[in-house]
């Protein structure tokens, strides 16, 4: 299968999984809003953002594996991939072990140790509950990551990309029926669970019947793995974490000072903001495995390529739809949310700006993600993150929203300085000679089988 055809349909499969992920929101958040009310799914999201922070429990050994397996099957070497394949799952088990562990502590310090409140909204047993079945949902996930590694190494990337996407359909359709039928957090957070494991058994079938050369008899895992990737894991361990600063730790901080309701209005009106982050990662998703198979076989000129087609695509589409978000945003607010949420459209203006300078710094961070030499990209993105977040705090104690924002905003500029150099230097560019190639030209030129722009 040439470039073409497996960056076509690896298009195909992400444009539906952020259609998925776009129809989702915009299904789930007004119900939330409507059957709950501001306050309790305040709450829903704080509790759900702590679990988020489990992901990174596996010291990224398996994103950096599924990389590293990736490029050993584009270098023909599939007793090699299959060694990595086999350890990253030895590391899988440790991982979960200290998983479940650390989300059974949090669950009985948050709903049964901790005092009731007569303002809580999620009683503190179903709140331990909830935690119980995240932290479950954050192991099935892990696993999920181990066996989509599988489909990429196997050049089967769409495959793995759409029966994800169909786990995500299946689980915002069940939660959305949920929350139809007055369930409360406990049903939600269980029910999204068994979604998840049953989509898992059929993913995980399908593998040995598109790549059973990765289970083949006989082969030990890699025992070294560990030692092997632990520079890049640790950069794929900053990551999640990175990120579960950048989407989680806003919500925590924004309720903690402002409230629950507030922190409930923000992530409604971030979600709106972040589709021109969603429509940049079909791109991304999609020219992922590429970029390592072309690092994997030495190809610096296709790397080069696929680097600068992915920037300036994200650049074109986050301008045009930041400036359509900022135009008929606030309409779209009051038809999606209703006009019972309080909205202001000076906050969804400043959200616009941010998520467009993630969406263009993101563009040149999957290129260190894919070749594993994002350690130093992801430290970096934890220390600003932790950064913002006091900011935030600080100045949102005293400022209010203003407070909150700018910290955000500087962020993201931050981290758009500290992510192009590297690209640029591992991709052996030029500042002018990418400003010039990338561009739409050169993206169309790149899906034309271009090997240089």
């Amino acid at each position: 299968m040439s470039i073409r055809q497996r960056i076509s349909q690896a298009l195909a499969a992400n444009a539906l999984g952020q259609g998925v992920t776009i129809g989702s929101q915009l299904l789930l958040t007004p119900l939330f809003f409507q059957t709950w009310g501001s306050a309790r799914y305040g709450e829903w999201l704080m509790l759900s953002s702590l679990p988020a922070y489990l992901n990174m429990a596996d010291l990224g050994i398996g994103s950096a594996a599924s990389n590293e397996m990736t490029m050993q099957a584009a270098a023909g070497q599939r007793r090699q991939a299959q060694q990595t394949f086999l350890g990253a799952w030895r590391v899988l088990w440790w991982a979960s072990a200290l998983v479940l562990t650390i989300g059974v502590g949090l669950a009985a310090w948050f709903g049964w140790l901790q005092a009731e409140s007569p303002d809580r909204q999620i009683h503190a047993h179903d709140a331990a509950w909830v935690l119980l079945g995240l932290t479950l949902s954050v192991i099935v996930g892990l696993m999920n990551g181990i066996v989509f590694a599988g489909y990429r190494c196997a050049d089967r990337n769409a495959l793995g990309l759409m029966l994800g996407n169909v786990t995500r359909l299946a689980e915002a359709l069940v939660m959305g029926a949920l929350l139809w039928a007055g369930l409360g957090p406990v049903a939600l957070a269980w029910g999204a669970l068994m979604v998840k494991v049953v989509m898992l058994l059929g993913q995980y079938l399908g593998l040995q019947r598109v790549a059973p050369w990765l289970f083949t008899p006989g082969v030990k895992a890699d025992a070294h793995l560990v030692r092997r990737l632990i520079m890049p894991s640790i950069g794929f361990l900053a990551l999640p974490m990175g990120h579960a600063l950048a989407i989680q730790g806003p919500v925590l901080v924004i309720g903690a000072v402002l409230g629950p309701s507030a922190a409930a209005v923000f992530s409604a009106l971030r979600t709106l903001a972040r589709l021109p982050v969603q429509m940049t990662n079909v791109f991304n998703n999609a020219v992922w495995p590429e970029m390592s198979r072309a690092h994997g076989s030495g190809d610096a000129p296709l790397l080069r390529s696929l680097h600068r087609g992915t920037w300036g695509s994200s650049l074109v589409l986050t301008v045009i739809a930041g400036v359509g978000l900022v135009t008929v945003g606030p309409w779209m607010a009051h038809a999606w949310l209703g006009k019972d949420v309080v909205q202001d459209p000076k906050l969804l203006a400043a959200l616009v700006g941010i998520t467009t300078i993630t969406a263009i710094w993101s563009a040149s961070y999957i290129v260190l993600a894919a070749i594993n030499q994002h350690a130093r990209m992801g430290l970096g993105y934890v220390l600003i993150n932790l950064c913002v977040l006091g900011a935030m705090w600080l100045l949102g104690l005293g400022a209010g929203w203003p407070g909150v924002l700018w910290p955000l905003v500087l962020g993201e500029l931050a981290m758009l300085a500290w992510v192009m150099p590297q690209t640029m230097s591992h991709t052996q560019d030029q500042l002018l000679a990418f400003l010039r190639g990338a561009t739409i030209e050169g993206w169309q030129r790149l899906l034309q089988g271009a090997r240089s722009t």
